[in-house]
C-alpha cells in the first residue's frame, strides 16, 4: 500500500465517538415500539454497540499517539486483527438479525441456552464431585434455568440441548436459506463482500493459522524487527487496521440508523463524508452500500 495520508484523527474521532455513544443510548432508551414483545431484543443490539464502541476505544488507545504513553509500542498493532475480528461477528450478528428480528433474535438465545448447558454440563461431569465448586456451579445452574425461560424452551427442547440451533457463523449466515444456483440479493451481496475479504484474513489471522501467523507475527522475528524499513511497515499496518475498524464501527452504527431511524442519519453521513477522502477502506465501503442506504 502506498504511505499513509497524513490525518488529524480528530475531525474523525471525535464525531465518531459521539455517534457510537448517542446510537447506544437510542438503542438503550428509544426502543421502538414495534419490536417491544421481541424478548431479548433490546438487550441484544445494545451490548452488540456498547461492545464494539469499547473495542473502538481500546484500538485508539492501544495505537494512538494522544495521551503520550511510554509502555505504548509500536508492535501493539499486531492485536488490531483481532479486536477488527470482533467487530466484524457484531457487524454480520447485526445485518443478520435486522433481517427477521423477531424469529432470528429467538434463534440467538436459543443458541445461547444451548452453550450455556453445554458449558455447566462440561464443568459439572469434571468438578461436579469437588465441594469448593458447589457454590459457582448452583450459581451456573440457576442462570441456565432463567435462561431456559427467557429462550422460551420447552422441557422437551431442553432435554437434549446438543439438539438445538447453534447461532451461525458469517459463512452461514451470507447463504442461509438462498438457493446457490441464484444470484445472492444486495445485502447478502454485501455479507459475501465482507465475508471474502474481511472475515477469512481477520479469522485468519486471529486464530493464528498458515498465512494469518505470518501476517500478524512475521514483524515480530528479531530480524525482521530490527530491520530498518520495519518501521514503516509497521506505520502502515497499524494505518491499515485503525482505518478497518473505522470503517466497522461507522458500519455498525449506520446498519442501526438506517433501521430505526433514531435521527442520527446526518452525524452518520458526515463522519462518513470526512473519513471517506482519508480512509480507502472506508471509501470502499461507502461506494458499496452506506451511499445508497443512508439516502433512504
Amino acid at each position: 500500500m502506498n504511505e499513509p495520508k497524513p490525518l488529524d484523527f480528530k475531525v474523525i474521532g471525535e464525531p465518531l465517538e459521539k455517534l457510537l455513544k448517542a446510537t447506544g443510548n437510542k438503542l438503550e432508551r428509544e426502543w421502538p415500539q414495534r419490536y417491544r414483545n421481541v424478548t431479548g431484543a433490546r438487550e441484544l443490539f445494545v451490548m452488540h454497540l456498547r461492545a464494539a464502541h469499547m473495542t473502538y476505544l481500546s484500538v485508539l488507545y492501544l495505537c494512538g499517539d494522544i495521551p503520550p504513553d511510554h509502555r505504548r509500542k509500536p508492535d501493539f498493532c499486531v492485536c488490531l486483527p483481532v479486536l477488527n475480528r470482533a467487530l466484524l461477528d457484531s457487524l454480520f450478528a447485526v445485518l443478520f438479525l435486522l433481517e427477521d428480528l423477531p424469529n432470528r433474535c429467538e434463534w440467538f438465545w436459543e443458541a445461547d441456552w444451548k452453550e450455556t448447558r453445554l458449558e455447566l454440563n462440561r464443568y459439572q461431569a469434571e468438578y461436579g464431585n469437588l465441594p469448593e465448586w458447589q457454590t459457582w456451579l448452583a450459581q451456573l445452574t440457576e442462570h441456565s434455568n432463567t435462561g431456559k425461560a427467557h429462550a422460551k424452551l420447552s422441557s422437551a427442547q431442553a432435554s437434549d440441548p446438543s439438539k438445538l440451533r447453534s447461532w451461525p457463523n458469517a459463512g452461514a449466515m451470507l447463504g442461509y436459506g438462498v438457493s446457490p444456483s441464484v444470484l445472492l440479493p444486495p445485502l447478502r451481496s454485501f455479507m459475501k463482500y465482507l465475508n471474502d475479504y474481511f472475515y477469512i484474513d481477520l479469522s485468519q489471522q486471529a486464530h493464528l493459522g498458515g498465512w494469518g501467523l505470518v501476517k500478524r507475527a512475521g514483524f515480530l522475528l528479531e530480524e525482521i524487527r530490527n530491520a530498518p524499513e520495519t518501521e514503516a511497515s509497521l506505520k502502515r499496518n497499524r494505518y491499515a487496521h485503525v482505518g478497518q475498524t473505522v470503517a466497522l464501527v461507522l458500519s455498525l452504527a449506520s446498519e442501526i440508523e438506517a433501521h430505526f431511524n433514531y435521527g442520527l442519519r446526518q452525524d452518520a453521513l458526515f463522519v462518513w463524508g470526512v473519513a471517506v477522502p482519508n480512509i480507502v477502506v472506508v471509501e470502499e465501503m461507502y461506494r458499496k452500500r452506506y451511499r445508497e442506504l443512508l439516502k433512504k
